[in-house]
């Protein structure tokens, strides 16, 4: 890097590669790991008691939600342990600043409106078809949530109380923060700190988001892992974590609480 150029180019770590001291390489080795093996096991293992209390404990999706949000804040602290622990490694190099370029960001808006459009094809009632002639007699059997993809997992995690979507929207805006620091700041710039280049260190951190929601069945692996794909194009893009953190809270809000992640399960259910 030239001596007299300190401005930081669209990508964080192309003129200063971001540098963790030892003890700082190993508590993001530590997070790496639990990521890896830690997040999917406990997703699955909290996930599947939520579904067998769920419709005795009117406790049990807000206590899921609490673990959640605990447990992505405390991955958050280790974070920011970690940049104190690092003289060489700033909140730059995880993402924390302003967009430097924004070509790339309508590209990635453009993409992000038709993974939407392919979520809701996917997604979206079939009961709404029932609309037209003859759609005031009576219809064949109605398929269950689960006949769609991830309409199970959906209808299980929909908050039906006031006080279950007061958490829901506060679990949405911890996950826009915390996963994003997680999975496209820290691992990206651990990878590069390691000698890894950007791109393998990004479908790496890819492939760990997608399996961090691999409770949620096959559907869990396709789904968030485009959308994974996607935030960390509007990354490397922009070079800003700033709008993949507000895209993953907007994205989480729409599926807990306006989509079929909210009211048309909970109408299912009652």
């Amino acid at each position: 890097m030239p001596s007299g150029s300190h401005r930081l180019s669209p990508v964080p770590w192309s003129e200063n590669i971001p540098q963790f001291s030892p003890v700082a390489t190993i508590l993001g080795i530590a997070l790496l790991l639990y990521a890896a093996i830690g997040e999917p096991l406990l997703g699955r293992r909290f996930f599947t008691r939520l579904e067998r209390r769920r419709g005795t404990d009117p406790m049990a999706l807000v206590t899921f939600y609490r673990v959640a949000i605990g447990t992505q804040w405390g991955w958050t602290a280790v974070i920011a342990a970690i940049l104190v622990l690092s003289p060489g490694l700033t909140a730059a190099h995880l993402g924390l600043r302003a967009p430097q370029a924004w070509g790339p960001l309508l590209a990635a808006v453009i993409g992000f409106c038709l993974a939407l459009l392919v979520v809701w094809v996917l997604t979206r009632d079939r009961q709404g078809k029932s609309d037209g002639p003859g759609a005031g007699r009576k219809q064949g059997p109605v398929l269950p949530p689960a006949s769609d993809p991830g309409g199970h997992v959906l209808a299980v995690l929909a908050p039906r109380s006031r006080r279950e979507r007061r958490t829901a929207g506060v679990l949405a805006a911890t996950a826009g923060i915390c996963e994003e620091l997680l999975y496209r700041g820290l691992f990206v710039a651990l990878g590069v700190s390691l000698g890894l280049p950007v791109w393998v260190a990004a479908v790496v951190s890819c492939l760990l988001f997608a399996f961090a929601h691999l409770y949620q069945g096959w559907w869990g692996l396709v789904g968030p892992g485009l959308l994974g794909a996607l935030f960390m194009v509007v990354y490397l893009g922009t070079g800003s974590l700033l709008i993949p953190i507000v895209l993953h809270m907007a994205l989480d809000m729409r599926s807990l609480l306006f989509t079929g992640g909210g009211r048309r399960h909970r109408a299912r259910a009652l």
